[in-house]
């Protein structure tokens, strides 16, 4: 029996083969779409659930009460420490701290390297989150001053083949000889952790004074916590609020001011990845809106593609009706025909799900390109994950062939031997509305894809406010200062600068946020913080911000502050210019106001910013290059100052390229969603194909009598495509309502989005119009031109 059903099913398949190639293409692009998308969903979610602690592992992080309500995901660095003296619950506590912005470490052969994925952290990180060490003892890597665990990628650019273990490092910078302790291997599974070097927390001391480690409202470090069981949150939690208490007031605060002014959290390191985007992130985050925007378009596809297998399944069985009605003339029961033809549908899928595995494997290099993933085809081969393309394979097949199969199973033997329609069949219904149902998610995605591409357009073409174009940014370390006049003299005297300036941060970067209040304040009134760089008096000038009021800093050693406008209304300065504030201990007068310019992401409102003077000893030059000097002015800087500090290393990037990382996430989003857009619209398309092709064949005889009583190629065509371009325009109307709604609440999330037009509505429209008339109507064209005698002698 089953010899005699695969024998029918092959036959069937060669019989038809366009419609059996359209079956297997588009579910195979299906599954290959879904199969990419669940790696991608199953990677994201992957994240730090590797950590064999995971479970009892949490990061402190603290919430802004009251109009300063910012969370952040660092804390003070004596908090943790002191949280584990007085609460039992804790088992450890691990502190990192980043250097900033970045190190210059050399090797005993002096090559140098700039390094900014290292991190100053605690002993306990070993046994916190399970470092693997390839050379040197996990126990007592990091006890030791000026001890440093690196990488085995960083031992190898740093060491070569040689064994690097006692070897000697040197900071250049705070010209320190950092001693290798250990080696350890990344780990196997992605985490928000990613590090190429770690320093003893010992080590700190020669970069941070004391009185700087020991302020409670400096947050600068990551802590982790490390509970000793899982089941003790709630009791930690209950004794959070009382320890902080306790903890700021001992820095002079009041209880009340403490209990209104922030909240500590316990946040699990597991949900980091997906659910964290405060203040002073670690790294880069992901988003689980964006695993959910995936997730529901792996699943509109897969249905498109079962869509297609239903409707070209349901056309194609009125050629067998001879077939099904024979069977049940000679006894076979409707249980047995259910079975035939659910099991012609599971080769079809099997085949078009082994198609998709060899495509996954010719398409995952690009994937992982477009989408920053380490996807390996050895993944696809494990267990859990061939579980996964066997449950595929199991819901398609069903899905796909649950209604044909009930619907083939139903023709009665007398009809169905005749070979006689039913002209009143609910599936012509249901084909109509199936089709519907595929465009409809089409031109959802088209619609989103226009609406996401606008607005990524408008992060990279806004205007800032400043000029951010040709703009170079050199970074200064330690012993390029040493020459810093001569450097500055040689930039203003090159004729391919037009300006330069001296700056704390780049435009894009995080800015540090500080208090700042007037000198004439009460001690006990709030003081308010805000965002801070330093620079010298030419930063206006090259990055062309304009004054709203006052004056531009004047070439003095005295302090003084520029304000943006938004410092002055959000913060309540009334007439700031000419009178005393304090910046971080530095007391100097408001000189100017500045109109507001976008210094950071545009996911977020203009907030208030100060300048502060400070000529020299700033992290970054900024030259702003003439039009076309960009190549040589990089020679030139780069010439000078290899000859004014030999022992520097040249490292620079564009304020623009700055900028354009801050929607990096939403970049590689938008670029994925419109490959899987592409990927709907085609299997969409191949099925409306298939559709219009078979339904050109039953009506061949009736456009050869259309032909002979005169009808035009013209008409014929817009007669057998006009059904299908109704139902796309009935899916175009339908869709268009939701996907209006669901990206008007994608775009709120920004502070500044675009307004969706109505020619985005109409482009959406008319795309989906357009690519459907082409399909359908290329089988329309064949059908119109076709000789009429040979179509009235077709059966």
């Amino acid at each position: 029996m089953l010899t005699s059903y695969l024998r029918i099913a092959w036959r069937n398949l060669r019989k038809n083969t366009l419609f059996s190639v359209i079956n297997i293409v588009g579910l195979a692009v299906g599954l290959l779409c879904a199969l990419l998308i669940i790696f991608h969903v199953k990677e994201e979610l992957r994240y730090d659930k590797g950590y064999s602690k995971a479970d009892r592992l949490f990061r402190l992080t603290m919430e802004g009460l009251g109009e300063d309500t910012r969370q952040w995901a660092a804390t003070a660095p004596t908090i943790g420490l002191q949280m584990a003296e007085v609460i039992p619950e804790i088992e450890t506590v691990t502190r990192f701290y980043r250097p900033y912005p970045s190190q210059i470490l050399s090797n005993a052969n002096n090559k140098r390297f700039e390094e900014k994925g290292g991190f100053f952290a605690d002993a306990s990180v070993t046994k916190t989150f399970d470092l693997h060490f390839v050379e040197g003892d996990a126990a007592t890597a990091l006890t030791a001053t000026d001890a440093i665990v690196i990488t085995e990628e960083m031992a190898h650019r740093y060491f070569g083949q040689e064994d690097p273990l006692g070897k000697v490092i040197m900071d250049e910078v705070g010209q320190l000889p950092l001693k290798v302790t250990g080696v350890v291997s990344k780990p196997a599974f992605p985490t928000h952790l990613r590090f190429d070097y770690l320093l003893s927390m010992n080590t700190i001391h020669h970069y941070i004074d004391q009185h700087s480690l020991e302020r409670r409202t400096w947050n600068a470090f990551y802590t982790y916590v490390l509970l000793k069981d899982r089941q003790s949150l709630s009791s930690v939690n209950a004794k959070l609020t009382s320890f902080m208490v306790r903890y700021f007031m001992a820095g002079g605060e009041t209880e009340q001011e403490v209990r209104t002014g922030r909240k500590l959290h316990l946040f699990p390191v597991t949900d980091i990845h997906l659910y964290s985007n405060m203040e002073k992130e670690l790294s880069p985050n992901g988003s689980i809106t964006y695993v959910y925007i995936f997730s529901i378009a792996a699943l509109f596809i897969l249905l498109i593609a079962a869509v297609n297998f239903i409707n070209i399944s349901t056309a194609q069985a009125f050629h067998r009706m001879k077939e099904i009605g024979l069977r049940k003339v000679i006894g076979a029961s409707r249980s047995q025909l259910l079975r035939q033809f659910i099991g012609e549908s599971f080769i079809v899928t099997l085949a078009a799900a082994l198609l998709a595995v060899l495509l996954f494997a010719v398409v995952l290099p690009f994937y992982n390109n477009l989408s920053g993933k380490q996807l390996r085809i050895e993944q696809l081969f494990t267990l859990s994950n061939m579980g996964v393309i066997l449950l595929l394979v199991v819901v398609i097949g069903l899905l796909a062939s649950a209604y044909p199969a009930w619907f083939v199973t139903g023709f009665k033997p007398v009809p169905a031997l005749k070979g006689k329609r039913d002209v009143a069949s609910p599936v012509y219904s249901v084909r109509k509305g199936l089709i519907i149902f595929q465009f409809a998610i089409s031109v959802f995605m088209i619609f989103s894809a226009v609406v996401m591409y606008r607005q990524m357009q408008l992060f990279h073409n806004k205007h800032l406010g400043f000029d951010k174009e040709q703009q170079i940014a050199v970074t200064m370390y330690g012993n390029m200062w040493e020459q810093a006049e001569a450097l500055v003299q040689d930039v203003q005297h090159y004729s391919g600068i037009a300006d330069y300036a001296m700056v704390s941060t780049l435009p894009g970067e995080r800015f540090s946020i500080q208090t700042f209040y007037p000198l004439s304040a009460p001690e006990q009134a709030e003081q308010p913080s805000i965002r801070a760089m330093w620079a010298n008096e030419t930063l206006l000038a090259t990055l062309n911000i304009p004054l709203s009021a006052g004056r531009n800093f004047s070439d003095s050693k005295n302090h003084e502050f520029i304000l943006n406008e938004a410092a002055v209304k959000n913060l309540g300065f009334k007439d700031p210019i000419g009178k005393a504030y304090v910046l971080d201990g530095d007391t100097g007068n408001v000189v100017g106001i500045i109109k507001d310019f976008n210094f950071a992401s545009l996911h977020a409102a203009i907030e208030p910013l100060v300048i502060a003077f400070k000529p020299l000893r700033n992290n970054y030059l900024i030259v702003k290059t003439r039009q076309g000097q960009t190549q040589q002015t990089l020679r030139f800087l780069e010439s000078r100052i290899r000859t004014l500090s030999p022992g520097a290393v040249f490292t620079y990037t564009f304020v623009d390229d700055k900028l354009n990382q801050l929607y990096f996430s939403e970049e590689r989003m938008m670029q994925l969603f419109k490959v899987f857009s592409f990927f709907a619209i085609f299997v969409s398309c191949l099925g409306l194909f298939g559709v219009s092709a078979y339904a050109s064949q039953l009506r061949i005889k009736e456009v050869g009598v259309r032909k002979v009583l005169g009808a035009s190629v013209y008409n014929v065509t817009m007669l057998l495509s006009g059904n299908f371009m109704r139902l796309v325009l009935i899916a175009t109307l339908l869709s268009l309502p939701l996907a209006w709604w669901t990206m008007n609440r994608w775009l709120n999330g920004f502070a500044y989005r675009v307004d969706i037009d109505v020619w985005v509505f109409l482009l959406s429209g008319i795309l989906a119009m357009v690519v459907a008339m082409v399909t359908v109507g290329g089988q329309a064209m064949k059908a119109a031109l076709m000789d009429p005698v040979r179509s009235l002698k077709m059966e």
